[in-house]
């Protein structure tokens, strides 16, 4: 005499396939549910894209100009000085540091000229004395320009700030 189907092998492994990929897609489901929306997917793309090319627009405007700085780093103390393409009148400049993985650490300083035309600020001490891979950007406070370029700080040489339209 033959055994009952339910007291067979076979037929209870052949439902614990499907089976199984349920209680995976539960456990996937109620991961996903706890993690939220995702940042990278963007609603608004269009107005992302057009955002992006009106930052580029300025970084290229900022080239036709022929603007260029020299930064340098003394400590916790930041200069930065035209070294081409610097207007008539000195305005005040919006000097943003954005960090390369961490968002709160992003920082930014509004710098006016001294006598000698150099621009001057105080950088956090957390960033003066630990290194990191920042994206410094640079703006006049009219913001009809913009100048971008990653950089490591602490800097212990002068460096040539000029306008690239990569990493916009």
């Amino acid at each position: 005499m033959e055994k009952p189907w339910y007291k067979q092998f076979w037929p209870w492994f052949l439902m614990c396939i499907p089976f199984s990929v349920v209680i995976a897609m539960i456990i996937t489901l109620s991961v996903a549910s706890n993690y939220g929306d995702n940042p990278m997917v963007v609603d608004n793309y269009y107005k992302k894209g057009r955002g992006i090319n009106a930052q580029v627009e300025k970084v290229q405007e900022a080239q036709r100009r022929g603007i260029s700085f020299r930064f340098k780093q003394q400590g916790q103390t930041l200069i930065l000085a035209y070294e081409t393409g610097a207007p008539k009148e000195l305005t005040a400049l919006n000097v943003r540091f954005y960090h390369t993985t961490l968002a709160d650490k992003d920082f930014s300083l509004v710098l006016t000229a001294d006598a000698e035309g150099l621009f001057r600020g105080e950088l956090p001490a957390e960033v003066a004395e630990q290194d990191g891979k920042w994206t410094v950007t640079i703006t006049p406070f009219d913001d009809s320009w913009r100048l971008s370029q990653q950089l490591q700080l602490p800097s212990y040489r002068e460096l040539v700030l000029e306008p690239l339209t990569y990493g916009v």
